[in-house]
């Protein structure tokens, strides 16, 4: 059976994981080489794909996991590894659970679990989680279960949510019950729904126990019940605390007074009360207390004084807050006003108000600044009370803004006699507010600079595999002169291709930061001489070169190659920018910070043009890959994106500075070398090792770059050992055979070629090894062990077996 038409092309359109599905090798995965899948399993792993709800099949016996987008976001950190994998090994801490699914779905049979709980290992931490499940089989060709598709839902959230929600009642109940008053929520009608345990100590009765008629009959006097009932009802359309006085009876028969404090909550669509909440306190001691009225008359006047002491203290808190307080009666003329309200008028509109001033009156000569204060308190006017953040002030000057809260002012009859104000200077707040908005934007633009960072480089390394045996393939038709003219030229031309294309990835890893790099201590008025001539023969004759080194640097951590590929694509850059000529000039210094105020010792190397420069919707842009102002065909967009990974990858940083019509100015900001003495450059590399005997054990998990590397090897004169992964390549060495050099790549499933290069360096001292890498992904690796990056052409591959031999030669 094969592939119907288009269906690898249609597993593209299922996102992240209908790529990896497209682009895996089945045939050595239970399901086999993705041609001979069934139509079902055709089928179902479209229809998954494309489901917004997380999905995965399970097909066969052992379960092997196909799963879309939102499953993998479900997995965590245990993607991508479960793509593929048999379930029970994908998630051995559920074994036992998804055996049972496994034995039931394949013969037949349905399951459906609600908020399941399961321990489950996503991110390497046991995590408990809820979740809804639906398993159902998956019918094959030959009319039998092949495979259980599970459809998920995880509801930790609500579980948890629910178990909150008791917990937090429960808390509720715990609290109320400990506070000295009866709390109680009645219906609109007055009605008890609840009460707190202090009611059991008063009534002798349990809430529980008792119907909402039996609870207000035994929470209200039989005699007060009618009088209370009204006046909940009467307090349906006033404003405020509606506060009641009645008689409860306690457990022991003795009637005692209480003050009801009553607060309504009103829908908030239609400002009906539908509940009141209150508290009763014990008031029988003040009942008792009023038999002793007149003998307080008699201290009337100490009250009087006390009261009067009272007002005052209250008017110099006022006077002397930070708020500014004022209040206008309906004409704006101003009723009162505190100091910081007086000073701050003045600072804002360069006249001092004082009681009974007409505010209006006193903007006269400031007609636009009256305007805005007059619309500001005539709006308040027209309703109740108002909130606003507003700015005040002379346009032409730093406006500040204030939080201003307005409420009406009341005669003792009600009628509305004026407002008054209560106004906090809340500028700095703002301003914090927006900064913390930018630094938020700015995270936000960091993350995703990173996750395309991420993609890229994993991209550009499965590229570099791709790219790998078209090179050396296309490298070896060209050396063995196949073919009659045109057949060379097509030859050439895919080289040239090859050869672009190669760049292109290496761009991306630049960008990602995963480039190979060789750090030596870097002469940079050495390196920019050197690239001066090269520089100024690209820009043309209409832009001026200038170039500034300060004298006595020192020398900067960098790979020379990369820097002097960056400085060009600089260049570059800026000659397009100077359509019609301008000036380029490069400068090199020494900086004690980089561009993000990070202390440290920089080399800050950079280039200036005249030319039309960015705005700033460009600018924020310009280190994204693929972003290019230059027009489709004249540009990658990845030559900043490129500088910027390299100053990253290199332990610095990239700083523009643009204006339009003004130029650009791009500094690169390099880390001084802990080493004194610059290293050279290193000059041309030999052409490589003549044809030579010799056993090579070449290890590669890819099997088209591993036939290509054998077919350089051979050209070269080696006899070739394949072995498809590490731990092949180990079972070779144990039964000793015999090599002269092990070249394997670094990245492979299980055992990486590192800990293979461990293995055989301990093993046979004397085999020399050559490690291949697609990117830098040298972690464990030694500096010195001799490492060749992808793709490579078998010139290059000869350069580095120059180092295992004192006899150079040129390439057959």
């Amino acid at each position: 059976m094969t592939t119907a038409p288009g269906f690898r092309d249609s597993l593209y359109s299922g996102g992240m994981c209908g790529a990896l599905i497209a682009e895996r090798d089945w045939s050595r995965t239970a399901l086999g080489p993705i041609a001979g899948w069934s139509a079902p399993l055709r089928t179902a792993t479209l229809i998954l794909l494309r489901s917004p709800v997380p999905m995965v099949m399970l097909w066969g016996e052992g379960g092997v996991m196909l799963y879309n987008d939102a499953y993998a976001v479900f997995a965590g950190g245990r993607h991508p590894q479960l793509l593929g994998s048999p379930v029970r090994e994908g998630w051995p801490e559920v074994a036992d659970f998804n055996d049972h699914v496994m034995r039931v779905g394949l013969a037949g049979g349905t399951l459906r679990y609600q908020d399941q709980e399961l321990t489950l290992y996503r991110n390497d931490v046991p995590e408990q989680v809820w979740m809804n499940l639906d398993y159902s089989p998956v019918i094959d060709e030959d009319g039998r279960p092949g495979g259980v598709l599970c459809v998920l839902a995880e509801t930790t959230g609500h579980v948890t949510a629910r178990a909150a929600l008791v917990e937090s009642e429960a808390r509720f109940r715990l609290m109320v019950d400990t506070v000295p008053q009866i709390i109680w929520i009645a219906d609109a009608e007055g009605r008890m729904e609840f009460l707190n345990r202090q009611f059991s100590d008063y009534t002798g009765a349990a809430f529980q126990s008792l119907s909402p008629a039996e609870i207000a009959g035994a929470f209200i006097h039989p005699g007060d019940g009618p009088h209370v009932v009204a006046a909940f009802q009467a307090a349906r359309d006033s404003e405020g605390v509606h506060r009641s006085e009645h008689r409860i009876r306690s457990a022991a028969g003795e009637y005692r007074w209480f003050l009801d404090l009553a607060h309504p909550y009103r829908d908030p669509r239609t400002g009906e009360i539908v509940r009141w909440f209150g508290s009763s306190v014990d008031i029988h001691d003040r009942k008792v207390a009023e038999d002793r009225l007149r003998e307080l008359n008699a201290t009337l006047e100490q009250r009087v004084a006390e009261r009067t002491a009272e007002r005052n203290m209250l008017a110099k808190l006022v006077e002397h807050t930070d708020i500014m307080v004022m209040a206008i009666d309906l004409d704006f003329n101003i009723l009162a006003l505190n100091a910081a309200n007086a000073a701050e008028f003045e600072r804002v509109f360069g006249v001092c108000p004082r009681t009974g001033d007409n505010m209006l009156a006193l903007l006269d000569d400031q007609p636009m600044l009256r305007e805005e204060v007059r619309a500001a308190w005539t709006r308040a006017m027209d309703g109740g009370r108002l909130t606003v953040v507003q700015e005040f002030g002379d346009p032409d000057r730093d406006r500040p803004c204030y939080e201003i809260s307005f409420h009406p002012l009341f005669d003792e009859a009600g009628a509305k006699v004026g407002l008054y104000q209560f106004v906090t200077d809340v500028t700095e707040r703002l301003r914090r507010e927006a900064k913390l908005v930018e630094a938020q934007e700015a995270l936000r633009q960091a993350q995703k600079m990173e996750a395309m960072g991420q993609l890229t480089g994993g991209v550009a390394h499965d590229f570099n595999n791709l790219l790998t045996p078209i090179v050396g393939t296309l490298d070896l038709l060209q050396h063995k002169q196949l073919g009659g003219a045109r057949e060379q030229r097509l030859i050439a031309g895919a080289a040239q291709s090859a050869e672009r294309a190669r760049t292109l990835v290496q761009r991306l890893l630049a960008f990602a930061r995963r480039q190979p790099l060789q750090l030596i201590p870097v002469d940079m008025a050495q390196l920019v001489a050197g690239m001066s001539d090269l520089v100024a023969s690209t820009t043309g004759p209409q832009i001026a070169v200038e170039v500034d080194i300060a004298p006595g640097l020192p020398p900067a951590d960098a790979d020379p190659n990369q820097l002097e590929m960056a400085l060009l694509n600089l260049a570059v850059n800026a000659r397009d920018a100077m359509p019609d000529g301008g000036t380029l000039r490069i400068t090199a210094s020494r900086r004690d910070a980089g561009t993000d105020g990070a202390p440290g010792d920089y080399i800050c190397l950079s280039v200036a043009d005249t030319g039309s420069g960015m705005d700033a919707a460009t600018l924020a842009r310009a280190v994204e890959p693929f972003f290019s102002t230059k027009g489709v065909g004249k540009g990658t967009g990845l030559g900043l994106s490129m500088v910027h990974g390299l100053a990253s990858q290199l332990g610095g940083a990239l700083d523009i500075q643009s204006v339009p019509g003004q130029g650009t100015r791009v500094a690169l900001f390099l880390p001084v070398s802990g080493s004194a003495s610059p290293v050279a450059a290193a000059g041309p590399a030999c052409a490589g090792p003549a044809k030579r005997s010799g056993r090579v054990l070449l290890v590669d998990d890819e099997e088209l770059v591993r036939h290509s590397t054998a077919d350089m090897l051979g050209d070269l004169g080696y006899a070739v050992i394949e072995a498809g992964s590490a731990e092949e390549a180990v079972r070779l060495v144990e039964a000793d055979t015999a090599f002269d050099l092990l070249v394997t790549d670094h990245l492979m499933p299980g055992m990486s070629g590192t800990d293979l290069a461990r293995l055989v360096q301990a093993r046979r001292p004397g085999v020399a090894i050559l490690l291949v890498s697609g990117y830098a992904e040298a972690e464990g690796v030694e500096p010195s062990m001799p490492r060749l990056t992808k793709p490579f052409r078998k010139q290059e591959l000869a350069q580095m077996l120059a180092q295992f031999t004192n006899a150079p030669a040129a390439v057959a």
